[in-house]
């Protein structure tokens, strides 16, 4: 999908009240996790390096699909 909406991975921005905020912004919650190096290699930089972003919204869609879109069940 190239859209969150229905990802289960998704975690939108609510209001006070509870219900979905009107900006349509979120986080992807996905829980990555980096492979580990064989002994013989290493990181450059921080050691293992941190995925960056993870921002998301209802109102824009990706350049390509998210090969970890899951259905909410």
């Amino acid at each position: 999908m190239k859209n969150c909406t229905r990802c289960k991975y998704a975690e939108w921005d609510k209001t006070k009240a509870g219900k979905l905020h009107p900006s349509g912004e979120g986080q992807c919650k996905y829980p990555w996790t980096m492979p580990q190096l064989p002994g013989s290699k290493y990181w450059i930089g921080r050691n293992p390096p941190e995925p960056f972003g993870g921002h998301i919204s209802r109102k824009v869609e990706f350049k390509e699909h998210c090969p970890y879109f899951a259905f909410k069940e």
